[in-house]
């Protein structure tokens, strides 16, 4: 370890092994506050409530003493983001790390598609799959009707918005009672979402099924991923030729976020 003095009096220090900062029983980064038991183990909040206020390294009580000096070095120690090679340009003190990164919007996302391993922040990603991928996906926009015809056996169907690059899945899970449909959108899972309507006709009579539901952000393609709604289409409303018919509608609520084109278009 060789510390270096700057002209602004901090010292610059390396550490060799980064995960003495980190909590020994969950393995996160540690955060204020930080607890200690009475032979000095230490232990993150969350896991001195886990564990029900005993050490698990020598069994006396912990979560009720603080361990200011390790909470002094926390405050002290900057660090940069662990996605500062997707773009983040963030630095904070080490006690913030784990906060920042779940909600880092440079969190890597990967391409949608099996045969490429792109991965890249969310800006990245879009303008990735334009350049390199722009006809294997389906095109709409937002807040206008888009029709679309979906095998019933087709696991999925991307969708890329064509004025801000976004990614969308159409996930089709095959059930005993029909089609479980549902649509997610490809980015970090702390995204706002998107609220959209999904229609499907009957080819056999008049019914239809409506879905009104809010997307959840995933950084890559999942066979099932987690879903805030999603519309079961009985058998009998696809065609004679195993097709779907639906229209789909996605919202936007922030217009300047929505509407910057993106490269690739």
């Amino acid at each position: 370890m060789s510390p270096h003095t700057a002209q602004d009096g901090s010292i610059s220090i390396t550490l060799t092994d980064p995960e003495v900062l980190d909590c020994s029983i969950c393995y996160e980064a540690l955060s204020i506050p930080v607890f200690q038991c009475e032979n000095g183990h230490i232990a993150c909040s969350t896991c001195c409530m886990k564990i029900r206020n005993r050490c698990p390294s020598c069994s006396t009580p912990i979560g009720y003493s603080r361990c200011r000096a390790i909470e002094k070095v926390l405050e002290s120690v900057k660090v940069s983001c662990q996605n500062t090679k997707y773009g983040c340009k963030e630095a904070f003190s080490y006690s913030l790390k784990q906060k920042h990164e779940k909600a880092c919007s440079f969190a890597p996302c990967s391409c949608p598609l099996s045969e490429c391993y792109f991965e890249g922040s969310s800006e990245n990603l879009s303008a990735h799959f334009g350049n390199v991928h722009k006809y294997s996906a389906t095109r709409f926009l937002y807040d206008r009707l888009t029709s679309i015809t979906f095998g019933v056996f087709e696991k999925s169907l991307i969708l890329r918005e064509e004025t801000d690059g976004s990614l969308f899945i159409l996930h089709n899970k095959v059930e005993t009672l029909g089609n479980v449909i549902t649509l997610s959108r490809i980015g970090p899972s702390t995204e706002r979402a998107f609220f959209y309507e999904l229609i499907v006709k009957s080819q056999a009579d008049a019914s239809t099924l409506r879905l009104q539901s809010f997307t959840k952000s995933t950084p890559k393609w999942v066979d099932n991923p987690e879903s805030l709604g999603f519309l079961l289409v009985p058998s009998k409303f696809s065609s004679s030729s195993r097709q779907l018919k639906m229209d789909l509608w996605v919202w936007c609520s922030d217009r300047v976020s929505c509407y910057k084109r993106p490269s690739g278009s």
